[in-house]
């Protein structure tokens, strides 16, 4: 898999394939609650933020993102892989490369937050070294010292 910093010509096709997956999550979506991904460019590509994405064969199969909390903290968000792609360890590799970009900005520590029943979500950020600090009851809250 090839992971690039998204361009403008991809944002629409990152957009759809996070809603897609939020929809199918979810059973229903609606779009006025991720206004972010109207403008992934602007949102995205400032100050200690990133967007990726990752093909396979020309592909888009995943996404991922990170924000700026603080100086020393980042945040994982918009995490999505395609339908199709899933169980072949794209989540896993996007999850790294995020790390990585976070290491490039200086960031320490890296969080997120998932839904608690999205146990796929769980597992994979458990099994990458992160560690829930909280439970609030519909949402796990995880965070990762990095090197």
């Amino acid at each position: 898999m090839n992971i690039t910093v998204i361009t403008p010509n991809e944002a629409d096709q990152a957009k759809e394939l996070v809603l897609k997956g939020l929809e199918e999550r979810f059973g229903l979506l609606d779009p006025t609650l991720n206004p972010d991904l109207n403008d992934i460019i602007g949102n995205y590509l400032k100050d200690g933020s990133v967007f990726l994405i990752g093909k396979e064969k020309g592909l888009l199969v995943c996404t991922g993102a990170i924000s700026k909390e603080n100086q020393s903290t980042g945040r994982i968000e918009r995490m999505s892989v395609g339908r199709s792609s899933r169980g072949q360890g794209f989540a896993r590799i996007m999850v790294h490369a995020l790390e990585e970009y976070a290491i490039d900005y200086g960031y320490s520590r890296l969080v997120l937050e998932t839904n608690n029943d999205w146990q796929s979500a769980i597992l994979l950020y458990e099994s990458s070294g992160y560690e829930c600090y909280e439970n609030d009851g519909q949402f796990s809250h995880f965070s990762k010292q990095l090197k």
